[in-house]
């Protein structure tokens, strides 16, 4: 299996794409891999190392980033060259021995059910000072 470090990347537009590849391209980062909607539904592994795709396509709305194999330090300097380089803000995970055998369509739903929750948390805060 390859572990040479990755970005995958779900939904974005070819426009939004094009202006991530140009920026990881400037700072030699390593290339961002769309999830095609029919692979969706396939664990994150089958995504990362296989060619394989799905019988049904995934749908999901949001915008999500996984780093695969890319170091805690790369991962901070990507997230703050996503903001410099006014991408849209996505969720951002990484991917973890655990997630790599979960469906991404799972995993998906179980991160925006997780941003949603800190979201919630911090409106609370906010209205309660």
């Amino acid at each position: 299996m390859d572990g040479s470090p990755r970005l995958l990347v779900w939904n974005f537009t070819q426009d939004e794409k094009a202006r991530l590849d140009h920026m990881l391209e400037m700072v030699q980062a390593p290339p961002a891999h769309a999830i095609a909607p029919e692979r969706g539904h396939l664990v994150v592994r089958d995504i990362l190392h296989t060619d394989t795709t799905g019988e049904e396509p995934f749908q999901c709305d949001e915008k999500i980033v996984l780093f695969y194999n890319i170091p805690q330090k790369g991962i901070y300097f990507l997230i703050q060259k996503f903001k410099d380089a006014g991408l849209p803000k996505p969720i951002f995970a990484v991917v973890t021995e655990h997630s790599i055998n979960w469906p991404f369509s799972e995993l998906a739903e179980h991160l925006i059910a997780e941003r949603n929750a800190v979201q919630s948390r911090q409106s609370k805060q906010e209205d309660s000072a």
